[in-house]
This record gives structure tokens, C-alpha cells and sequence, in this order.
């Protein structure tokens, strides 16, 4: 509760990051009843200054129907501009968005690899994985290329990706019968 009164006041302010924390207490339910909406409102204070964090809890809320409407396309829109900050949770799932192609966004492989890349290289497993996909499928203009998948697989399954590891077990085996 006295978390609340400090970020309310600065958050009232105009101080970014309280306002992206009150959003955070607001939609978590941390001291003060749960409540989407007033969180969505602080929410979108600290992402209109920029907040690339409150971005990307913005464009999660769109992306996911949480306590409004689901809508891709705004979704794609606010994990667009935390993304460019190199928020790499909204590079990972405007990746994924451009690959599904859904909602209003056209399926675009090209820029789902760029977005990927950009996640896989911070480290981020499930970006590293859908590089290993779009590698050994070779999809949407993207060239198979087995030894980059296996690469991206390899990065993904060290940090204890169940379906990487899976993969890399299976590519083996097929590599062990030729």
C-alpha cells in the first residue's frame, strides 16, 4: 500500500517509471486489487513517453485480449516501438507475429528472421528456436540452411529448451543414417 502512495505520487508527476510500476501493482494485483484497466491507463502514460517496458506490457495486453479487445494489429504497433528500443520480449513477438500472419498482419517471414535475429542474439530461447525452424524449413524466402538451424537449436537447448533439444536428437539420428 505505501508502494502505491510513493509511485501514485511521482507517477502523478510524470515520472515514467513510476508510472510503468503503478501499471505493474495495478495489473498484478501487488497491494491494491487487480484492476486492468487502471493498469492499461498507467500504462499507456509511461508508453507515450517512450517507456519501452510499459510498450511492450501494452502491446501484451492487445496481443492476448487482456480485459480488452484482442487486437493484433495494436498489438504489433506497441511491441513495434518497444522492439526498436531493443526491448527483446517485443522483438520475440513481433517475430512471431509476422510469421503466423494473423490479425490483420500480413505472414512475413523476411521481417519475422530480422526480429529473431535481434532476440536470438540477446539470448532470448524461444526467439533462437523459431530461427532453427525457419532455418531447416526454409520458409518464406528465408534459404534452408541446416547448419545455421542446428546452430540456433544448439544456443536454444544449452538454456534447457525442451523441443530444441528434441529436434537436435532427431536432426542427429537422420545425420547418423545417411
Amino acid at each position: 500500500v505505501k508502494a502505491r502512495e510513493w509511485y501514485l505520487e511521482a507517477a502523478s508527476q510524470g515520472h515514467v517509471q513510476a508510472q510503468c510500476s503503478l501499471g505493474g501493482l495495478y495489473d498484478n494485483g501487488q497491494g491494491v486489487k487487480q484492476d486492468s484497466v487502471k493498469a492499461m491507463e498507467w500504462y499507456l502514460k509511461a508508453a507515450t513517453q517512450g517507456h519501452a517496458i510499459s510498450q511492450y506490457n501494452l502491446g501484451a495486453m492487445y496481443d492476448c485480449g487482456i480485459k480488452v479487445k484482442q487486437d493484433i494489429v495494436k498489438a504489433a504497433g506497441w511491441y513495434l516501438k518497444a522492439a526498436s528500443q531493443g526491448e527483446v520480449d517485443s522483438q520475440c513477438n513481433l517475430g512471431s507475429i509476422y510469421l503466423k500472419g494473423e490479425g490483420g498482419i500480413k505472414k512475413d517471414i523476411p521481417n519475422a528472421h530480422k526480429w529473431f535475429v535481434k532476440a536470438a542474439s540477446q539470448g532470448h530461447v524461444r526467439a533462437q528456436f523459431n530461427l532453427g525452424t525457419i532455418y531447416v524449413e526454409g520458409q518464406g524466402g528465408v534459404k534452408e540452411d541446416t547448419m545455421k538451424a542446428r546452430e540456433w537449436f544448439l544456443k536454444a537447448a544449452s538454456q534447457g529448451h525442451v523441443a530444441s533439444q528434441h529436434i537436435l536428437r532427431v536432426m542427429d539420428r537422420g545425420a547418423n543414417k545417411g
